[in-house]
Order: C-alpha cells, then structure tokens, then sequence
C-alpha cells in the first residue's frame, strides 16, 4: 500500500509551484518512461465505472517522469473534480485520491491490459470497496494536439 504521504505532498507541491506554461515543460524526448505502458506515456483519458457510477479519467506523467502520473476524475453528473495522484509500474496502476487537495479519501489498486484499466477502489478508511473498469478513449485529429474534445 502506498504511503499516506504521497498525495497530500504531490498537490501542496503542485499548488505553490504556481502556473506551468510550455516553456517550464521538458518535451517528450526528454521525458523518462521506463517501465510505463506506451499509452500512459503521454496525457490520456479514460472513460467507463467505478461500482455503477460512470466517470472520467484523466492520467499525465508528472515531470520528470520517474515521480509518477497525476492527474483526476469526476463522476458524470457531478462537477467535483477529485484529484489523482500514483505510480504506474509495468501493468500495475496504483493511485490515491483526494477530493480537498490535502487528505486521501480513496485509493486505485488496478491493472492495465491493452487499453483497459480493472481494479479496484477502496475508500480511505477501508470500510468501501468498489470494482473500477475504465477504456481509454481514443485522441482524435485537432482535438488530440491541443489536448481538447471535440463536441458532440
């Protein structure tokens, strides 16, 4: 189990960090990414649920790399955005969650096939647990180089 450190520390860090602009970003080519699936190395969406409430995800390497991926999730329906933050190592997602910025309130224990994620969700006291089936939801044209949706 991941320590209960590692998110209340990643998002006070990424709160005073302050804006990030381009230029502040390593490219790509510079970005170390072993032992992460090709698709993870890069900002990815994923879609599907969480017991049998839909979400969307969305997972980004941190920079550099080697300090593991961020990113959130929301429930649709709701306009909470429950921030992420974990390790992907191999096939193996691990994640934990807050939805104030400071204390955990949930953690991913998942494993990636191809572009799909299973797993498990369990709150921070331990006393839910709840099935998790996310797909990652394909980058399409314009919308997939400014890291937009298109509308539908």
């Amino acid at each position: 189990m991941m320590k209960a450190i590692l998110l209340p520390a990643t998002l006070a860090a990424s709160l005073l960090a302050g804006p990030v602009f381009a230029a502040d970003v390593a490219p790509m080519a510079q970005v170390q990414t072993t032992g992460v699936p090709a698709a993870f190395r890069q900002a990815v969406h994923l879609r599907g649920t969480i017991g049998d409430d839909g979400v969307q995800v969305t997972i980004r390497p941190k920079v550099p790399a080697d300090e593991g991926v961020e990113g959130e999730y929301f429930f649709f329906g709701q306009s909470l955005q429950i921030l992420l933050a974990g390790e992907i190592e191999g096939d193996i997602l691990l994640l934990e969650e807050s939805q104030d910025g400071t204390h955990i309130s949930g953690q991913w224990d998942g494993t990636i096939a191809g572009d799909r994620v299973t797993g498990e969700w369990m709150s921070a006291d331990g006393e839910v647990t709840k099935p998790f089936a996310l797909q990652i939801v394909p980058a399409t044209g314009a919308a997939a180089s400014a890291g937009t949706r298109t509308p539908q």
